[in-house]
């Protein structure tokens, strides 16, 4: 079985990717013989005005390159991207599902924090599936809203919904003591697009990613409403949660030490509009087209 592990990364995040590969690697020492993984990861260096920076491009590309080096135990497609052709992780992501040979493609982002075991787990939950198409999703805390409900574990449900979870230590969430890890179907379809969720590849390739999406954006709403259509129309899908293992961003200690040496190009919001107001149109493409 292969499992693409895809990424997207901005230089400012370089210091919490290399953290995410030592815990992979790690996390190999827990695979079995059989299981590829492939490593594909797009540094973005487009989105900073390099002339009015104070650290170099080739510091990170540097870095980048090290870091590979860390990944002698998998395939790896390690990207540095300086054209414009990858300005965000949809960009990343539509590019990799759609040359994808793999069975699983996991998305993360490189705020997330796991148990290296995690990545061993969730890969042996998809050989029990018979499904053509699924999603599998680590447990986490409490969210803003009841609706994440389902992907709670039990044991931090007696937190109110509320934004404090930012502030609960990421490493306290994912050592939740564990009385038994279990894969669960829940009744509905929901997942935070880069917390190392473990999605099919043909699921993906059957959804895609829009063009019309742009860079950024609502690509996690999208695949969500496109799984509840085919629920609708009889498609073997379904969603499981990886009951005992939990994921946090780490927004509690997430600062960027780089943040007064580069001169940043923020164009989140002005992507995110332009997804958003094409999600309406592609939902109703999709529905026509299955």
């Amino acid at each position: 079985m292969i499992t693409q592990i895809v990424i997207h990364l901005m230089p400012y995040e370089i210091d919490f990717f290399e953290w995410q590969i030592k815990q992979l690697k790690q996390g190999s020492l827990y695979l079995d013989k059989e299981d590829e993984i492939i490593i594909d990861v797009t540094l973005n260096l487009n989105l900073v005005n390099w002339n009015k920076s104070s650290i170099p491009s080739s510091f990170f590309e540097t870095k980048f390159k090290q870091i590979e080096e860390l990944c002698d135990w998998c395939e790896t497609n390690f990207v540095i991207d300086k054209n414009n052709n990858c300005l965000g992780c949809d960009d990343k992501r539509r590019d990799s599902i759609r040359a994808s040979k793999s069975d699983n493609i996991l998305y993360l982002d490189t705020d997330i924090i796991f148990k290296p075991e995690l990545l061993k787990y969730i890969i042996d939950s998809s050989k029990q599936i018979d499904n053509e198409y699924y999603i599998i999703s680590p447990q986490v805390t409490r969210l803003w809203d009841n609706s994440w409900d389902i992907l709670v574990n039990n044991k931090h449900l007696n937190r109110p919904p509320s934004q404090q979870y930012k502030e609960i230590c990421p490493f306290e969430i994912i050592n939740t003591p564990i009385d038994e890890i279990y894969l669960k179907d829940i009744d509905d379809f929901k997942f935070g697009g880069g917390w190392f969720n473990l999605l099919s590849t043909n699921l993906l390739k059957l959804t895609d990613i829009p063009d019309s999406f742009g860079p950024y954006g609502v690509d996690d709403t999208y695949v969500m409403y496109c799984c509840t259509l085919l629920k609708n129309n009889k498609y073997n899908i379904k969603q499981y949660s990886l009951d005992g293992l939990l994921v946090a961003e780490n927004i509690k200690y997430g600062n960027n030490p780089y943040k007064d040496y580069l001169n940043l190009i923020d164009k989140k919001d002005e992507f995110r509009r332009k997804a958003e107001a094409n999600l309406s149109i592609e939902i109703a493409n999709f529905k026509e087209k299955i």
